[in-house]
């Protein structure tokens, strides 16, 4: 893992952001067919816009402890510098990605913080509780 550390990296988070942007499209489709159907496309836009930060956040703790629980059971050198640096990378390309798509800062600084911040302890606390 050490060779090429950085860019092994930036591929997991690109896979992981895929994969939190796949549970977020599968949230909104039940909600859209299960939960709330026949409404406007913009009341489903609307909850995406709202629910896509807090499943980011939920999913994002859930799959940074499994990533930091299983390099830490096998062993891979360096851990801990890999358990810091997957999610200051994915912080980096989130606030790249959101920045491009010009999103007011004021309106989302709080949610952003906080989802990025459970990925941090999520990543930290699979690191902790592993044996």
């Amino acid at each position: 893992m050490k060779k090429y550390l950085i860019l092994k990296l930036v591929g997991l988070v690109l896979l992981t952001m895929i994969t939190l942007v796949i549970i977020s499209f599968a949230e909104v489709a039940v909600y859209s067919y299960l939960i709330n159907p026949n409404q406007e496309q913009s009341v489903y836009e609307a909850h995406a816009n709202t629910s896509a930060p807090y499943i980011s956040g939920i999913f994002g703790f859930i799959v940074f402890f499994l990533v930091a629980r299983y390099w830490k059971k096998k062993g891979y050198p360096d851990v801990f510098k890999l358990i810091i640096l997957f999610p200051l990378i994915y912080l980096v390309l989130d606030v790249i990605i959101i920045t491009a798509a010009g999103v007011n800062w004021t309106d989302f600084f709080l949610i952003f913080a906080i989802a990025n911040s459970s990925k941090f302890l999520g990543s930290f606390l699979g690191y902790k509780l592993t044996p």
